[in-house]
């Protein structure tokens, strides 16, 4: 099984989605995994951001309809969208989200609905998140060998749990969850064990941190794996920043 896995998009789905029709045709994959940052971007307004979502989402759609295996996860962006408007947990994100832009709320969420988000793929040992899953945080969560099913119960019943737990790389003082950890925590203290596949921290290609845990060759228990890279800018004060990071085994993208 040949499976793709793209990086953060962060409302860039015009540019983003051809590309990924001519890597699956290209390397004739079975899957696509997205790993996570679908939404906000600082440069777009709120009516932008909605219709950047309803296109990714129509596409995801069309895709599945299609036959091929689309996976969504969710990144720390995509979280306050999640959230029923008006809700509570709406109210905190929306004071605690960079980023997130209130108007566009409603039409992304629902948008979102029919993506069926998760936290987690995995397929063998290969464990792909938004951030990456740290030793410290495995052990916090009790997580075992079959670890998505837990991740996922976790982003239904606590997302704003996870989007608190920011660690220090990131201007928080928790251990850093799956959709907040940062490349250095993560190359720090890579869950022993897994070969992981991340977005969430920029990097300018395809890296292999190497080491026992986080982004390490080895066998996938899914065949083939092909990755790209794609580019968006989402950072604060109008500095530029490849908004994607992407780790696969040490392997370059397929062009």
């Amino acid at each position: 099984m040949t499976v793709l896995f793209v990086g953060d998009i962060h409302l860039k789905s015009a540019r983003v989605l051809p590309a990924v029709d001519r890597a699956v045709a290209m390397t004739g994959a079975d899957g696509v995994v997205f790993l996570g940052d679908v939404c906000d971007d600082w440069d777009v307004t709120a009516r932008e951001a909605v219709a950047a979502v309803r296109m990714f989402a129509d596409w995801v759609a069309a895709r599945r309809a299609a036959g091929l295996d689309v996976t969504v996860l969710a990144g720390n962006h995509d979280l306050p969208y999640l959230a029923r408007p008006r809700s509570y947990a709406a109210h905190w994100f929306r004071h605690e989200a960079d980023g997130f832009k209130p108007r566009a709320h409603e039409g992304v969420h629902e948008a979102l609905k029919p993506l069926d988000m998760r936290l987690a793929w995995r397929r063998g040992r290969v464990l792909a998140t938004h951030a990456g899953v740290t030793g410290a945080w495995a052990a916090y969560a009790g997580l075992s060998d079959s670890p998505e099913g837990e991740l996922d119960r976790r982003l239904r019943e606590s997302p704003m749990h996870l989007f608190d737990m920011a660690g220090p790389a990131r201007g928080g003082r928790s251990v850093p969850s799956p959709v907040w950890a940062d490349r250095t925590e993560l190359e720090a203290d890579p869950w022993a064990g897994w070969t992981q596949v991340v977005g969430h921290t920029p990097v300018p290609t395809v890296t292999n941190a190497g080491g026992s845990g986080s982004a390490t060759h080895g066998p996938t228990g899914t065949g083939r794996c092909s990755c790209f890279p794609t580019t968006a800018r989402l950072c604060p004060s109008g500095r530029n920043r490849d908004a994607w990071a992407c780790r696969l085994h040490g392997k370059e993208p397929e062009s």
